[in-house]
Parts: C-alpha cells; structure tokens; sequence
C-alpha cells in the first residue's frame, strides 16, 4: 500500500517556523565570532543603532561622501531625521561633516578614518562569520539562498526579480 505524501505546511505555519529560527540564526552567527573578536566587535560598534549602522555602511560604500540629501534618500528618511542621525555620528566621532569648496552650502558627509578602520573591521568578522554559517550549504543553495532574501528585501512597491 503506498504511503499518502505527507500535506505540506501552512503558509501561517511556516511563517511561524520563520520567526522562530530568528533567534536561533542570531546565536549561530554569534557563536561564530571568537570571543575575543566578539568583544572587539561589542566595543567596536557598541552603541550604534540598527539606523545608524546602515549609514555607515552606505558611508562606506560610497567612500567619497553623500550629501545630507542623498544620506536620506538612500536611508528611505526624512532629510530632518538623517540630520538628527548623522548628529549622533558626528558626535560619536564616526563620521565628519565637509563643506563643498565649490558651493560652501554644501555638505558632504564621510566617515571618518577611525570609523573606517572600525568598521572595516567589523565587516571582517561578519563575513568571517557568515562564511561560518554558510559553509554547509553549496555554492547553488547559498545562491538561492541570497535570490530569496534578495527578492523579500525588495521596497515595498518594487518589482521582484524572478
């Protein structure tokens, strides 16, 4: 007698096994990070928020510097809230604000060296550390992998690539 298929999980059940594996992936990734490179990582980037760590990260892509405009459009803010964000980097030493010298008006915003050095340093350990992750899934899986959150990630109202 053949075996009835096993029906597949809910749209509602899977979405739920989702949000439980969050935390599970959180200290996975964790438990990566050598604790020593995990403290440096902790005093690194400590007190930066999950906004302020995205301009850096934009900051740094950019390497040359974004207007205040240009931080808030790429940030999906308000020019007011990238002002208030990028004063908190400023404060924090992590970025420096830099006058156009063709137009004093205009400012441009970069990170400053030792954030660069910092940052590159976290980058370092987590991509260490996803490589960590990863590494039981094949070069194919991990491909899908990315398409997918790829396509979740997309901005509301964006065309998903297939």
């Amino acid at each position: 007698m053949a075996k009835e298929p096993t029906p597949l999980p809910r749209r509602e059940d899977l979405l739920e096994r989702l949000t439980s594996l969050q935390p599970a992936l959180r200290h996975r990734f964790r438990a990566t990070i050598p604790a020593d490179d995990r403290t440096t990582l902790q005093e690194t980037m400590e007190e930066v928020t999950a906004s302020q760590l995205e301009a850096l990260k934009l900051l740094h892509q950019e390497g040359t510097g974004l207007s205040m405009h240009q931080v808030a459009e790429a940030l999906s803010v308000t020019p007011s809230s990238a002002t208030q964000l990028v004063d908190r980097l400023v404060r924090m030493g992590l970025v420096e604000r830099l006058r156009e010298e063709e137009d004093r008006r205009l400012v441009r915003v970069q990170l400053s060296e030792a954030a660069r050095q910092r940052f590159e340093e976290m980058m370092r350990l987590h991509l260490r550390g996803l490589a960590t992750v990863t590494e039981p899934l094949s070069d194919e899986e991990l491909r899908t992998l990315v398409d997918l959150l790829a396509r979740i990630a997309q901005p509301v109202g964006a065309e998903c690539p297939r």
